[in-house]
């Protein structure tokens, strides 16, 4: 049986380090490259001089769905600033972990070309990188690319889970970040469940 108890643990277990692994970066990107604290308190956009437009645009765009956030939050102005915070690492976190996982099971259809079985080394990136020319950054620059590429294409058809103008997108995963994901999500204990059409419901 696919999903007998062994396997469902070892299922929870990737998704728990995966989400781990997500939250932690973009908890970090916030603080770090956006301004936004755990406490839910945000510098001045204007004030964040290592950004360039885009990064103000990304910044911008973040405060307004902090404050969007902490208005739908119960309890103290205190309480409602943190939960904003954690939910939009959260939110931010899973939104990407599922649309790494439908990448995947979209791969085992046939539906896509490889794009995360081996991360930067699948061979819809090394064709798309040889295309590029470099031209969109360094590899881990031009993978996110890539993969942003794959999310528009399938947002034709499942645009609640793959549209990149809803404020879950803004933060991009690291690089780093990204190969941690993908190397737990393609664990060869579990490769036999992206066959399967429950996965995605497990996740």
């Amino acid at each position: 049986m696919a999903f007998d108890k062994p396997t469902r643990n070892a299922l929870a277990r990737m998704v728990a380090d995966c989400r781990r692994l997500l939250t932690n970066d973009v908890r970090e990107q916030l603080q770090a490259t956006y301004g936004i604290q755990p406490d839910g308190t945000a510098l001045e956009a204007i004030k964040l001089a290592h950004l360039d437009d885009r990064g103000l645009e990304i910044a911008t765009a973040l405060r307004e769905w902090l404050e969007h956030l902490c208005a739908s939050e119960a309890g103290t102005e205190e309480q409602r600033r943190k939960n904003a915070f954690f939910r939009m690492a959260q939110e931010t976190a899973f939104t990407y972990l599922n649309r790494l996982a439908a990448l995947r099971m979209c791969e085992e259809r046939g539906l896509v070309i490889e794009c995360v079985r081996r991360g930067m080394e699948s061979d819809g990136f090394a064709l798309y990188e040889r295309l590029a020319s470099q031209l969109l950054g360094d590899r881990g620059q031009t993978y996110r690319v890539f993969l942003d590429c794959m999310f528009d294409e399938l947002a034709v058809d499942l645009g609640v889970l793959f549209d990149r103008h809803v404020p879950h997108s803004l933060v991009f995963p690291t690089p780093a970040c990204i190969a941690s994901v993908l190397q737990r999500l393609n664990d060869k204990e579990l490769a036999h469940l992206w066959q399967e059409d429950d996965t995605i419901g497990w996740l």
